[in-house]
């Protein structure tokens, strides 16, 4: 029987086919040309290294429109003032973001654009200036490696003229970015009332080479300072944020009690330059144009409509130019001419772990520029610098982290003063981190994304690198990964893991934005943190899919002065990715059982930190901790071992970020900004310590002695400070040694909304002592029901076929105990979990065929919710799997499949948290498609019984989600299929 598809929005790679039109950069320019072409119906493909549209507003804040008298300009300056993002000759840098952004979500979604983010050209094919060839490819750098790119004709619109520069190297031309003349910085202030004061110039003693000035903006409550820097200010042109304390000082000074209660929401991500203008080259491939900035006489290099005038010429020459006729999904067929660079030691990242590390490793080594950091980004401190998370959310102090929030503190009363902000400052983050590493003599390469490694033996020997001068060879003798992604180590050939066993899927992501209240009656700057959708972070072009979606979520008909994102976070807040595999790798267990280690360098504490409610995909002790024991908030700890530092199969790479060795379970909890830092840390003092870049042969006691000087190796954990909450030292290293007896007591008597964890001391304890297990075993018929219960729950993860009748009668009492606990949540959302639910999920383990007629009347409920249902299947997969069926089981599986995708679960379209027991989700506007877990879940049973997927399995190879098609492949590996258009 032919089943409807349910609402999947299907794939289509950029690299898979030729594009009319490749606009370079993403910006005004480009924007306004891809707009263009869109509009005449040209099949269009925006590229830009960032992940941000209309950068000029949304990352460096400039915000003067300008005058231009074309339509498309018009049309498009109406439709931002319709929505309230520009008013009087300005516009607001977040809002245009978000609509701007919004068109693109749309216009790929109708089929008429791909936007391609994190990804940077590298070479190009044919389009020999000199000989008048046409440019037919462009190969790329992307987070899944090199990729070529196709298109008939091209427009470079990117800040530094990317394509020419590479035309340049070609031509044998040795060509960069001409100088700048000015950059602006703008920092943006919120007031809960501001007083009459004097916008203009200011007084400025403080910031040589720089002209200050005050402005007002489109909203009331909001002053913008704008600084200037001019070529005699260029000591501020390597130090980005150089300008920034001077600049705030002068403010401060020139109005003190205005300022007092003033809050820093936002500022310039990066500089607006302007460049010195150079000729257009004279020779350039017959289909490509250029719509560089700094190549147009007039206003297109400062303002943003001769910007967007640019753009839109652009499109319009480009539609009366020759076109190539390349082919897709061919070799590429050119030339990458490399810079080549050199250093000791390489830190690839610069963010939680990366900055800390690379700080770490510049003070501990005794030559100058022997250590080099890089990150695609331009600034310091990854999530919680630019991600919007700006607190501690546990962890642990000590260490350099504490020299760097103390430095924050000392600066904070220039960008919010006490009370009016939650955490630390974001913006303080960067200026202390860059400063501080400037002081520390490392040198920083910003823009700069890894694309690949070269291997001698089991040392890395360079990495290959684009960055916006050009491609980067860089060799070092010891490299520090702080990708975030493991990228480094699994380009390198180190082994991974990605995503959870059941069905493949990572932690969600989120996508945050400024966000500035009242609080006090005073200017309050909000920390902005949801789930926003799932990603899978090394495939550029799923990472292009969940930013924009990101933000799209902030598309609003109308905004006001309060109600708006005051920016958009540019570092998009990914949780989790591939794991690298370690010398160790830390469980579950370790955590929860306070683990002590021989080459401990630090502490962890925190809880388990899982934001997924549907644990009939998690690992079984997970399901066991969170379910049975009801621990979502309970405190767990262990030492950090070094080992979880060292790849595998490498033997001069550190891991100094969230792909550390720790498996799916303890990721949840060892993944803090705290924890991160600390080990950032740990990597770089120890690539000072290796003789010849040997992660292996550190001389352990002078790591452990460096790291109990900076106080990051403690015996005691300190308490924390408003930066995060309170650690709560004794409870997170406590440690109580396991006793059977009142962990059997407990089972007996704990109340049922209580979290305990008497079943994991049991579990554990049984798992290697028959006493222990047959003393469980007891109570499967005890008359207490919740003694019963919770034995039966400790025995099935035995495999003790035993606990089945008792998890049977839980499915049959459905509707009886519903255990609740977490009293600091809502018990309706994430901790309503009913043990008929968590029953069905453990006989994934032990059941046998005698539980099918329980599962199939079961799902004969067409009102089951999505997690029943997916239990269900993955329940029938189990016992397939284990049992010789009869033809009357094997039709009764199938019939229970059936009954499970006839019809929708009335959950399925549900947020990325979703409730278990809950069907309504009035006030979200954030919502995932979920059926494709049930429709995984079945194609699982299927194949266990001996048959292909399904139909709509099959077409889940297409969901334009990568996570999904990852899960499907998977399903679907060995067979071959005709996969549905």
């Amino acid at each position: 029987m032919c089943l409807p598809f349910f609402n999947m929005q299907t794939f289509h790679s950029a690299f898979d086919e030729v594009h009319d039109v490749a606009v370079f950069g993403g910006g005004w320019a480009g924007f306004a040309a891809a707009r263009a072409l869109v509009e005449a119906g040209r099949k269009t493909l925006l590229i830009d290294r960032r992940a941000a549209l209309l950068a000029e507003s949304g990352w460096s804040f400039q915000s003067t429109a300008g005058h231009i008298n074309g339509i498309e300009w018009r049309d498009w300056l109406e439709e931002l003032t319709a929505r309230d993002a520009a008013r009087d000759g300005q516009i607001d840098g977040a809002l245009a973001e978000t609509i701007a952004t919004k068109w693109a979500h749309q216009a790929r979604r109708d089929g008429k654009l791909q936007v391609l983010f994190y990804t940077a050209p590298l070479a190009l094919e044919g389009g020999n200036a000199l000989g008048g060839e046409r440019l037919e490819a462009v190969l790329l750098g992307t987070k899944a490696g090199l990729r070529r790119v196709a298109a008939t004709q091209w427009i470079d619109a990117t800040e530094s003229g990317e394509l020419l520069q590479l035309f340049a190297r070609v031509q044998g031309n040795l060509w960069q970015t001409p100088p700048r003349l000015l950059r602006f910085v703008r920092l943006y202030f919120r007031h809960a009332n501001w007083p009459d004061l004097p916008c203009g110039p200011l007084d400025n003693q403080s910031v040589a080479g720089a002209r200050l000035s005050l402005e007002k903006t489109i909203w009331p409550n909001e002053r913008c300072l704008t600084v200037t820097v001019t070529g005699e200010g260029e000591n501020y042109g390597a130090h980005l944020r150089g300008s920034w304390i001077p600049s705030l000082q002068a403010l401060h000074a020139n109005f003190p009690e205005a300022m007092r209660e003033a809050v820093l929401t936002h500022g310039s991500v990066e500089p607006f330059d302007v460049f010195s203008r150079v000729p257009q080259m004279q020779s350039i491939p017959p289909n490509m144009v250029a719509a560089v900035p700094w190549m147009r006489r007039g206003t297109a290099d400062t303002f943003l409509a001769g910007r967007f005038e640019l753009g839109s010429m652009a499109a319009r020459r480009i539609l009366d130019l020759p076109t190539s006729q390349p082919q897709a999904n061919t070799p590429f067929k050119g030339e990458i001419f490399w810079h080549e660079r050199a250093s000791e030691i390489a830190v690839a990242g610069l963010g939680t772990g990366g900055a800390l590390a690379t700080l770490a490793a510049a003070r501990n080594v005794k030559t100058q520029d022997a250590v080099l950091g890089f990150d695609p980004l331009s600034f310091c401190g990854g999530i919680g610098a630019g991600g919007g998370i700006h607190w501690y959310y546990f962890g642990v102090k000590g260490g350099l982290q504490d020299e760097l929030d103390v430095r924050q503190r000392e600066v904070m009363p220039l960008f919010a003063s006490s009370g009016q902000i939650q955490g630390f400052h974001p913006d303080a983050k960067k200026c202390v981190l860059e400063t501080m590493l400037r002081e520390s003599g490392a040198e920083l390469l910003f823009g700069a994304t890894l694309l690949d490694v070269e291997r001698d033996g089991s040392r890395v020997k360079s990495a290959l690198l684009s960055t916006p001068n050009g491609p980067l060879r860089l060799t070092a003798s010891a490299w520090i990964d702080s990708t975030g992604d493991g990228d480094l180590a699994a380009r390198a050939g180190a082994p991974s893991r990605f995503g959870r066993d059941g069905d493949g899927l990572l932690h969600a992501y989120s996508q945050s934005s400024g966000k500035a209240s009242l609080k006090n009656d005073k200017a309050f700057m909000n920390v902005v943190n949801y789930d926003a959708g799932f990603v899978d972070p090394t495939d550029s072009e799923d990472l292009t899919r969940a930013r924009l979606e990101g933000i799209v979520h902030y598309a609003k008909e109308s905004y006001s002065q309060t109600e708006r994102p005051t920016y958009i976070a540019p570092a998009i807040g990914l949780r989790q990715s591939r794991h690298i595999v370690t010398d160790y790798t830390l469980e579950l267990s370790d955590l929860i059982e306070r683990r002590e280690f021989d080459d401990a360098v630090g502490l962890t504490g925190c809880h388990y930190d899982n934001h997924a409610v549907d644990y009939e995909f998690e690992s079984e002790e997970s399901l066991l901790w969170v379910w049975v024991c009801r621990q979502w908030r309970g405190r767990i700890a262990c030492e950090i071992p070094y080992r979880i530092l060292l790849p595998q199969g490498l033997d001069n790479v550190w891991l100094a970020c969230r792909a550390l060795g720790v498996s799916q379970d303890a990721h949840h909890s060892l993944r803090m900004q705290r924890d991160m830092q600390r080990i950032g840390e740990v990597a770089g003092l120890a690539a000072t310590l290796a003789p010849q870049g040997q992660s292996r042969a550190v001389p352990f006691d002078q790591l452990r002695d460096a790291l109990h000087h900076s106080g990051a190796l403690q015996s005691e954990v300190k308490a924390d400070d408003n930066f995060g909450p309170d650690t709560k030292s004794d409870a997170v290293l406590s440690h109580d040694e396991n006793n059977v007896s009142l962990s059997l007591d407990a089972l007996q008597n704990a109340p049922a909304d209580e979290s305990f964890e008497a079943p994991w001391h049991l579990y554990r304890a049984g798992q290697n002592d028959n006493a222990v297990r047959q003393r469980v075993l007891a109570l499967l018929d005890s008359e207490n029901v919740l003694a019963s219960w919770r034995a039966a729950a400790i025995a099935a993860l035995w495999g003790e076929t035993a606990a089945q009748n008792r998890l049977l009668r839980a499915i049959t009492e459905r509707g009886g105990i519903v255990e609740n606990s977490d009293g600091d949540r809502d018990k309706t959302y994430r901790c309503e979990v009913p043990n008929w639910l968590v029953a069905v999920s453990l006989l994934r383990s032990i059941g046998g065929p005698e539980c099918l007629p329980v599962l199939s009347e079961l799902a004969d409920d067409q009102t089951l919710l999505h997690n029943a249902r997916t239990a269900i299947a993955l329940c029938c997969e189990g016992i397939a799997t284990r049992h010789d069926l009869s033809e009357g089981e094997r039709e009764t599986i199938l019939e229970i499949l059936w009954k499970l995708i006839e019809n929708p679960a009335p959950n399925s379209l549900a947020p990325p948290q979703r409730p278990l027991m809950k069907s309504d989700f009035a006030g979200t506007n954030v919502l995932e498609d979920w059926s494709w877990q049930i429709h995984l879940s079945v194609a699982r049973a299927r194949r266990a019984l001996g048959l292909p997927p399904h139909q709509q399995a099959v077409a889940c190879l297409q969901d334009e989600r990568a996570l999904v098609r990852r899960a499907f492949q998977l399903v679907c590996a060995d067979l071959t299929i005709e996969v549905p258009l």
